[in-house]
């Protein structure tokens, strides 16, 4: 398993959108693991494809409307192995997205991207009730961007106890296809790995990117 570390990518600002976005899903994990409310916090604010599909909440979940979980989901996880690497992702790759983008279009393309997950992941899985948590469908979308904005920047990752690097380009081709790998696979069905929120947030990151790039 590749584990990234760092890019060789400067960024011109310091990263504050990407930063803020960290520390709200760091705080919404810390209330999801509190746990001191009056209601379920994950049923509430996980996204869940039968509520998405038919509109309405399953006794679960009576507090939130099924169509706003499709943002509040995004800042939900599952573990702190989850919030960890989903954060190292955000950090290494999300730095260099905000660089290029408007605070406001970085923003919007953030949770554009996934939302655009989410349903994707709706509408493959209809009848599903487990709640669906995690920034994975976003930050696939930033992964997407990185991709064709910056493919030659240098990317070091642990392989193993290994430390090696590679051009972006490599890694990301690797990440998505082990992201196409998981979804074939047989084990698929019984895995808790999104594999179709995270295909469709980079491929919706690839088709929607140049819509929030800065003009030069």
């Amino acid at each position: 398993m590749l584990i990234p570390y760092k890019d060789t990518n400067p960024t011109k600002k310091f990263s504050i959108i990407t930063l803020f976005l960290i520390i709200l899903n760091v705080a919404a994990f810390y209330f999801q693991a509190a746990g001191n409310f009056n209601f379920n916090f994950t049923e509430e604010l996980a996204l869940i494809p039968a509520e998405i599909i038919t509109g309405k909440n399953l006794d679960t979940s009576q507090l939130i409307n099924p169509y706003v979980t499709v943002i509040t989901y995004m800042f939900l996880h599952g573990g702190l192995l989850h919030l960890g690497f989903n954060m190292l992702f955000l950090w290494i790759f999300g730095n260099n997205i905000e660089d290029r983008m408007s605070a406001h279009g970085y923003i919007f393309f953030y949770l554009l991207t996934g939302a655009i997950s989410g349903l994707a992941f709706s509408i493959a899985a209809p009848e599903a009730t487990i709640p669906l948590v995690g920034a994975s469908g976003a930050i696939s979308g930033i992964l997407g961007a990185y991709l064709f904005m910056f493919p030659f920047a240098r990317i070091h990752a642990f392989l193993f106890i290994f430390r090696i690097k590679m051009p972006a380009l490599v890694f990301i081709v690797l990440w998505f296809i082990s992201q196409i790998s998981g979804i074939l696979s047989t084990a698929a069905q019984s895995s808790n790995i999104a594999w179709m929120a995270h295909i469709a947030g980079f491929i919706a990151g690839i088709a929607l990117f140049k819509l929030f790039v800065k003009k030069a």
